[in-house]
């Protein structure tokens, strides 16, 4: 048989290239970003709990200040399951309560007069139950038996206290007790055992202190069994000083300590006797805050923990106390520690412990005798750890390893609210909780080109000695480069793209596609932020910048990232000036140093030069130290809601040229600018038929939302900044104005979003009448005669002439604005649009839409005003992207950028450009969660998909290359062959 290798050698080549996989992948999960938080978490509130009683592992289980029940993987931090207890996430008035008990599948949380069942495995809601009052304690008891059930104390409008008993399984009350007495008292405390359900009241007198007193209750069916009240505590005391514990055990006590915190007392509920403990002082700093924790074990015993804390160290006391005899007695003291720490309590099986976290190590030791029983020191270089002055309460789990030995992890959450799991010395997971409540967020550029032009200016501008020693120090640094360069290089060569930064990459070089930067957040708890897109959202540094007190919220009106710097301005004149790459503080100014001063604001001078001056409470603008640009106009709003422009003359001297008052009756809710980055493409709209429209493109509109609460009414007024005069106003009546409204404008369209009651909707704009929320689109043309500029003339970029003079209060004629409504599903909180580099790509609307818990990118075509009602449309708005307007815009699954993923609390939305035109960065945060992505409105065209492979494309050319290297001497031979077979 003839074996020609010639067909061969290229077959068994290319069997050895990887093979082609015909799928598409989602990009879902690999180019996003979600930080899924809780919040703080309350001390009280947080506990490790089995899910049921099969499970091998426990889960971490809190319920945080804004309201949010969640459950967390102790493994790698990730969230099982969360539930929002209500649907304002701003921090609760009151103690949220979260109870459950060892073996059971449910957990039971209380929020204000709502009480809740859920599944402990799924976060899934048994059952519910509200009423009117406050839920001052809650607990759960009992796997069966007649104490089995939920027990709540609630205290109502008057004051007075009510007891329930509750079906664990159904939600449906078994019995209630009310508290009939006349005295005053204050609902406190329940405490739950086998034989007795004590219901604990308060009373204060001015001249008698404190009384407590406790009432005995069968559990069957709620009657009162006899009533014990403690009449000599003489202390003036808080209920924060007031300590229950053991309210699922035998022994169920009530502690307190004086004021000073130099004596102890405790009381065994259902009994008289006070017993007494003196509390040492051997730091000789005053004692700062104390915290009790207690170990019940099952012969009756309480080990006591008295963590008493200083300002710059901490130690405890425990104390054994005998609940048959009735005996309080020092057991052991464990030793001063320098800095802040906490103390957690542990048990496996029948052993129990105390946990001790310091700044260096975390100790297990035995409650009985405190001995040390192990120790694991805790690295100070670990990432994200938190610092042990802001360790604020900590919870432990114990696990057996083998016989003798003992894992502990536990969870430290610190003052902020961040949150961490330390096992045996080594942090696990980090949770940045503190960064719930942004109110304001920035993109900050990675400029490593920015910066090699800076020294390249300088070095010009530099003698010749000198521009050569700074250019040698630059190529020294760049050599320290070198190295890791070289090791990214595998990495570089074999990724799909560089669209994303490579793992340890954490220094300041931007990447080819430019989908790396920062994102520079504000909380309104005075912290500052910066998160890299580039590592999957990951915290770069987290700071606490001011030093809020009294409940103050930080407003922050802007942050300005500029040249390596992020300038955060804040209400009151407050100014920060911050570096980007390591978050130190370069400058602070405090507000309030001028009482009318609201805020400055920088723009540029003649010159290009940045120049900073001030805003007044009314609106005014400061002296200006410099001079603007002429004809500049600068655009206010003071607290009345009145928008002002000024302009400011070649003398900086600054005057009114036009005010925009609401009418009588009427106030405006919202002001919208078109974007900083808000590029033009095309001034004209090519049709199907190739003729064009023109459209109206004018850089210093802004659009008003106002609304007449009498009337129910909402307007909508597009203003020229330069001259205050209103270009178009429209009118929707019969509004529900408790509902969002929300606008947002670009390029030459605006959308604004409502809810209409009225089946009789007068709209000016001759939308169709429709009852529940609507959005609205508009699009501003300068004629509605195809290729035809109408009465603004002929310009190359803008519409040509100025609208005309504030004194004029008509709207201007020429414009055509065609407008067109819709009926959407749900209410949209917040609008923007994406922002590409050029404004080629069409942009698509984001909206949050928080009836669904996500985002949503509307295509731009969907919503076109210019879409055919009532008719299909002819073959030139076809081939235009036109269709049939239905007046029904359903949220498609395909729109939501977020896809399966539960974001909460999200408020607002920014966007930045990337260096690819295809594809636009978001950035969306509010008071919970953060969420970052990247969207390709009409698809990434520029890019290459993840399909691709590069190491397949390298191989199919080497195979080439040794294909044609064998097969080229073989048809060199046989060539002269064949030409001689011709002859």
């Amino acid at each position: 048989m003839h074996f020609n290798i010639a067909i061969w050698i290229p077959v068994l080549l290319l069997h050895f290239l990887p093979s082609v996989n015909a799928v598409y992948i989602d990009e879902a999960y690999q180019s996003d970003y979600h930080h899924a938080l809780l919040g703080a978490p309350l001390s009280h509130a947080t506990f490790f709990h089995r899910p049921t009683a099969a499970s091998r592992g426990s889960l971490l289980y809190s319920l945080s200040r804004k309201r949010i029940l969640g459950a967390i993987n102790p493994k790698d931090g990730s969230v099982v399951w969360r539930q929002k207890l209500a649907p304002q996430l701003n921090n609760m008035t009151s103690n949220g309560l979260l109870t459950a008990y060892e073996g059971l599948d449910v957990i039971v949380s209380a929020i204000d007069g709502t009480i809740q069942a859920w599944d402990a495995a799924d976060g899934r809601l048994a059952w519910e139950w509200r009423f009117k009052g406050k839920v001052k304690a809650l607990e759960i008891f009992g796997r069966d038996g007649v104490a089995a059930g939920v027990y709540m104390l609630a205290e109502d409008e008057s004051g007075k206290g009510t007891l329930w008993k509750i079906s664990r399984d159904t939600g449906e009350i078994l019995w209630q007790f009310e508290d009939g007495s006349s005295s005053g008292d204050s609902p406190f405390r329940i405490s739950v055992s086998v034989e007795n359900v004590y219901y604990i009241s308060l009373h204060s007198a001015p001249l008698q202190g404190h009384k407590i007193r406790s009432i005995a209750l069968n559990p069957l069916n709620g009657e009162s069994k006899g009533q014990t009240t403690l009449s000599s505590v003489k202390e003036s005391l808080s209920e924060d000083l007031i300590y229950m514990h053991g309210a699922q055990s035998a022994s169920p006590l009530v502690l307190w300590t004086d004021s000073s915190f130099t004596t102890l007392k405790v009381n065994l509920i259902g009994t008289k006797q006070i017993m007494t403990g003196h509390i040492k002082n051997t730091d000789g700093d005053a004692v700062r805050s104390i915290n009790i924790h207690t170990i019940v074990e099952g012969d009756g015993r309480v080990h006591i923990l008295c963590h008493c804390q200083a300002s710059n160290a901490h130690w405890a006391e425990i104390w054994n106390l005998e609940s048959k005899s009735g005996t309080l007695s020092k057991a052991y003291d464990l030793p001063q520690v320098q800095g802040l720490g906490s103390f957690s309590t542990g048990r496996h099986d029948n052993n129990y412990f105390f946990i001790r976290n310091t700044e260096t190590e975390i100790s297990l030791l035995s409650s009985d005798t405190g001995k040390l029983l192990s120790q694991w020191p805790i690295s100070s270089s670990l990432p994200g750890r938190i610092a042990a002055k802001d360790i604020h309460h900590t919870v432990s789990e114990v696990v057996a390893r083998g016989q003798s030995s003992f894992a502990v992890r536990s969870a430290r959450a610190s003052s902020p609210g961040d949150w961490e799991l330390v096992r045996n010395g080594e942090l696990v997971w980090y949770r940045p909780e503190s960064l719930t409540g942004i109110v304001a967020a920035a993109w900050a550029d990675l400029g490593r080109h920015e910066e090699l032009a800076q020294e390249l200016a300088l070095e010009g501008h530099a003698g010749a000695i000198a521009a050569y020693l700074h250019r040698f120090r630059r190529h020294v640094r760049d050599m320290k480069r070198l190295l890791s360069w070289i090791r990214e290089l595998p990495d570089r060569s074999l990724s799909i793209s560089d669209s994303r930064s490579y793992p340890g990459q954490r220094d300041s070089v931007r990447d080819s596609f430019g989908f790396r930067k920062l994102i520079i957040v504000a909380t309104k708890s005075g912290r500052l932020a910066a998160l890299d897109t580039g590592i999957y959202g990951a915290v770069v540094w987290n700071i606490q910048a001011v030093d809020l007190s009294g409940g103050r919220s930080w407003d922050v009106i802007g942050i300005e990232p500029k040249d390596g710097f992020a300038l955060v301005r804040a209400t009151g004149g407050e100014y920060l000036k911050v570096e980007i790459l390591t978050g130190k503080i370069m400058q602070h100014q405090p507000g309030g140093l001028i009482s009318s001063l609201k805020t400055s604001i920088t723009t540029l001078d003649k010159l290009g030069q940045e120049l900073q001056f001030a805003i007044h409470d009314d609106g005014s603008l400061g002296d200006i130290r410099g001079h603007l640009r002429p004809e500049s106009i600068i655009v206010t709003q003071n607290d009345e809601r009145v928008v002002r422009g000024w302009s400011v003359d070649a003398g900086s001297h600054s005057k009114m040229a036009w005010e925009f008052a609401p009418m009588s009756g009427e106030r405006i809710v919202d002001v919208v600018i078109r974007p900083r980055h808000d590029p033009v493409a095309s001034i004209g709209k090519a049709l199907g038929d190739r003729n064009v429209l023109y459209k109206y493109l004018n850089r210093n509109i802004m659009l008003l939302s106002t609304v007449t609460d009498a009337s129910r009414t909402a307007r909508f007024y597009l203003l020229d900044a330069a001259s205050g005069a209103i270009i178009y106003s429209t009118r929707h009546s019969g509004v529900d104005l408790s509902k969002p409204i929300t606008c947002t404008i670009s390029e030459n369209w605006f959308v604004y979003s409502l809810f209409s009651v009225s089946t009789l909707s007068a709209q000016e704009n001759g939308s169709p009448e429709s009852k529940g929320y609507e959005l609205i689109a508009s699009e501003i043309l300068e004629s509605p005669i195809p290729n035809d500029r109408g009465p603004l003339g002929a310009a190359t970029n803008t519409s040509g002439i100025l609208p005309g003079s504030a004194d004029n209060e008509e709207t201007i004629d020429g414009l055509y604005v065609v407008s067109q409504s819709y009926q959407i599903p749900g209410a949209i909180t917040s609008m923007s649009t994406t922002s590409t580099l050029q404004g080629i790509t069409p942009r698509s609307l984001l909206c949050v839409v928080p009836s669904i818990d996500a985002l949503v990118a509307i295509p731009r075509a969907m919503f076109d005003p210019r879409r055919p009602v009532g008719r299909d449309p002819t073959p030139a708005e076809a081939e235009e992207g036109l269709f049939r307007h239905l007046g029904i815009l359903e949220f498609e699954p395909k729109w939501v950028i977020n896809h399966v993923r539960d974001i909460l609390g999200i408020a607002s939305i920014i966007t930045s450009p990337s260096l690819l035109e295809s594809t636009s960065l978001l950035f969306a945060f509010g008071e919970v969660d953060l969420f970052g992505t990247r969207v390709a409105p009409i698809g990434g065209f520029d890019i290459l998909g993840r399909g691709f492979s590069k190491l397949q494309l390298v191989g199919t050319v080497v195979a080439l290359a040794v294909g044609t290297g064998l097969l080229g001497p073989m048809v060199s031979y046989k060539e002269p062959l064949i030409l001689l077979k011709r002859k």
